[in-house]
C-alpha cells in the first residue's frame, strides 16, 4: 500500500489538493494492484476525482463525521470508488 496525502500532515479539516493527483494516477497505471490510498480532504465533492486518478483506499474523516448522515456519505464515496475500479 501506498499512502498518497492530499493535505498537509497535522490536523483535519483541510483543503484537498487536487495537485497530488498525477501522482495516484502514476501509481495506478505503473502499479495495476497495488492498495493505493489518498487522505485528506476527500468527500463527496472531490471523490470523482480521487477515484478515476486510481486511488482504492479512501481516508474521509471531516466528510463524515461532519455529515448529517454518515452511513448516507460512506455508502456513497465506496459506491463511486467501486464504480471506478470496475471499468
Amino acid at each position: 500500500m501506498v499512502l498518497v496525502m492530499s493535505v498537509e500532515p497535522g490536523f483535519g479539516g483541510q483543503k484537498f489538493q487536487a495537485r497530488v493527483m498525477p501522482k495516484v494516477d502514476q501509481l495506478r497505471k505503473k502499479y495495476k494492484d497495488l492498495d493505493i490510498e489518498v487522505d485528506g480532504g476527500v468527500g463527496l465533492g472531490n471523490i470523482d476525482q480521487v477515484a478515476e486518478a486510481g486511488a482504492n483506499v479512501i481516508v474521509a474523516g471531516t466528510a463524515i463525521f461532519g455529515a448529517e448522515s454518515p452511513s448516507d456519505v460512506i455508502t456513497k464515496l465506496r459506491s463511486i470508488v467501486q464504480g471506478s475500479l470496475d471499468k
